[in-house]
């Protein structure tokens, strides 16, 4: 959708242009720097190697080594240190830096900064004009490898950020593409689901608007059929909210130590009465003694929830096992009931909100989907979750494990 592309795009392009603008303001600094530290060194050589032709006799004795001396001594030209150089690099020097008034020149690549200098030789009393030449190519070349390097860095520091940004805009958005998605599927569903009851309702209420004077009596099975659909309607909404109240990450949780052993014997009890009716075998083995710090009410939710599901899709002269057991890290309750078993691939939609296994179940009074998915919200309340694994024809089985902390109380 346009809406998380633009939100994605954001998450993507906020972090780069940030990220990107310090990097460029470090790495110019770090240029800035090197460049200023390094032309500042080239220049108080020069300069100090101009000074110095002042305090000696520079036509015999040049002041420093690796500093070219040029003088111009009445149009007579004489020069030293050019040992380096070949006779036409030298002579391409000479000819450069004596047209030149600039104080930096170029020649074939090679950098040069150039001082000029006037005095009078003493020994001689002639003018001299003295040009002190240092080539700096060598420090302009690193600078430059430094400029070069730090672009390369730069780039590939964008692209890799790019991409970081890229996957966390992605994960960041995640959550709330999932969200709204099922919120989407939640309208959908809800919708399906209240479509029926309400053409029904509307159907009733056309055919005794069409026989206004019959008695509440002859009109006794349409008002029946409009109640049933409404309380269908009502116990629809009433699951919907304890499924938006157990998935509230901010709501408030009355947890209390209890002892789960006999909390589950207590529920299951009644559960025995109802299998006995129907004629299926239901056994419970349950560990004694096993506390849990929880919401009693949510936990009696999630167990009653699992006991329904398993009563309802348990085949004839069938059987239900229950197992409550705990280690010292986890709690695992397990329900299985022989029965019709589910698909393997339905097994992973099952917890999904409106899902239905059975759809002969569709129309049966309180049967939405919605059993499961508030168990499992609830268990993950918990800090725990539940898993199914199930064979056809043969069983179903639920485990809930919750993580067994230590408790400061006892029940």
């Amino acid at each position: 959708m346009q809406l998380f592309e633009d939100l994605h795009r954001k998450f993507l392009i906020i972090p780069l242009v940030i990220v990107g603008c310090l990097l460029a303001v470090t790495f110019c600094t770090i240029f800035g720097i090197t460049f200023y530290s390094t032309m500042n060194e080239v220049n108080e050589t020069v300069e100090k190697a101009s000074a110095g032709i002042a305090t000696t006799n520079p036509l015999k004795n040049p002041p420093i080594d690796k500093i070219i001396y040029i003088y111009n001594v009445n149009n007579e030209i004489k020069f030293f240190n050019f040992d380096t150089y070949s006779e036409t690099e030298r002579d391409q020097i000479i000819e450069n830096v004596l047209s030149s008034n600039k104080t930096n020149i170029t020649i074939d690549d090679k950098r040069f900064a150039i001082r000029r200098r006037k005095f009078t030789d003493s020994v001689k009393n002639v003018d001299i004009i003295a040009y002190t030449v240092y080539e700096y190519t060598q420090q302009y070349n690193t600078i430059k490898t430094l400029g070069s390097t730090l672009i390369v860095v730069y780039t590939l520091s964008l692209l890799a950020i790019a991409g970081l940004s890229y996957i966390l805009a992605y994960n960041a958005t995640k959550p709330v593409r999932i969200a709204f998605e099922k919120e989407k599927e939640l309208i959908a569903n809800a919708s399906h689901e209240l479509k029926t009851p309400l053409t029904i309702i509307q159907t009733n209420l056309s055919l005794l608007e069409s026989e206004p004077n019959s008695t509440i009596l002859e009109n006794k099975k349409w008002i029946d059929s409009s109640s049933l659909q409404l309380n269908r309607m009502n116990e629809m909404i009433i699951q919907m909210l304890e499924l938006s109240k157990f998935e509230d990450q901010n709501k408030k949780i009355n947890k209390e130590v209890i002892n789960l052993s006999e909390l589950c014997e207590g529920l299951l009890l009644s559960f025995d009465a109802l299998c006995f009716e129907k004629g299926i075998a239901f056994k419970t083995t349950i560990q004694p003694n096993i506390l849990l710090e929880c919401d009693r009410v949510e936990t009696e939710k999630m167990i009653t929830t699992l006991a329904d599901n398993a009563l309802k899709y348990t085949n004839v002269n069938g059987q239900i096992d229950v197992v409550l057991s705990a280690t010292n890290k986890i709690i695992s309750y397990k329900i299985t009931n022989t029965g019709p078993g589910i698909p393997p691939e339905k097994i992973s939609k099952i917890f999904d909100r409106f899902y239905k296994v059975d759809e002969s179940h569709k129309e049966n009074g309180n049967s939405y989907g919605l059993g499961l998915s508030i168990a499992k919200s609830i268990a993950n309340s918990l800090g725990g979750d539940i898993k199914c694994t199930s064979e056809i024809d043969r069983f179903t089985t639920f485990e809930v494990t919750l993580p067994r902390k230590k408790l400061s109380l006892s029940v």
